[in-house]
């Protein structure tokens, strides 16, 4: 399985045009980014682990912390991973 949360940290840490450190426990609103950008990022996501975020996961994602995203990943990607 691959390393989500570092390939995660590496997408987001290459779209953030604020000159903020990355914590995971920060909302992506906190991380300057604004909800069309947080969209692209999901996009990205979806494209790099070839899964699909529920709209239910995206709903108020600029709320979201980074370890909400990370974990549902994990989620989508182990069952995935099962299903092969």
């Amino acid at each position: 399985m691959p390393d989500v949360r570092n390939e995660i940290t590496q997408i987001i840490t290459a779209k953030m045009t604020d000159n903020v450190p990355l914590n995971l426990a920060d909302p992506f609103v906190d991380l300057g980014f604004n909800s069309f950008e947080v969209v692209e990022l999901i996009f990205d996501i979806e494209e790099k682990f070839d899964i699909q975020i529920p709209f239910n996961a995206n709903f108020d994602i600029e709320a979201k912390t980074v370890a909400d995203l990370i974990q549902t990943v994990e989620g989508l990607v182990a069952d995935k991973a099962k299903l092969a």
